[in-house]
């Protein structure tokens, strides 16, 4: 992901966003009903979630068309270059 994209990526994180193929790595658990408020949110959780959850098909897609969905490569890549700032706006 280039730094345009991931600028815009970080300017769209409060939009409406949703997580999905994220897996609970304990044995018999369920997988885990992730609920977030933002696309900011979002990347905070996936970005945090090892090694509780198995992220690799983890997939985060806002409600604005203009943001590609976000894959684990696409959401580490943002949290490297933004991660500070999501934690504090």
């Amino acid at each position: 992901m280039d730094r345009p994209a991931m600028a815009s990526v970080f300017r769209m994180r409060h939009a409406p966003a949703t997580v999905s193929g994220v897996r609970s790595t304990g044995q018999g658990q369920a997988d885990p009903v992730i609920r977030v408020n933002s696309l900011g949110d979002a990347i905070r959780f996936v970005a945090n979630a090892f090694p509780n959850y198995d992220i690799s098909a983890v997939a985060i897609t806002c409600d604005d068309p203009s943001i590609p969905r976000l894959g684990s490569l696409e959401v580490k890549a943002v949290w490297r270059e933004y991660g500070e700032r999501l934690v504090r706006e």
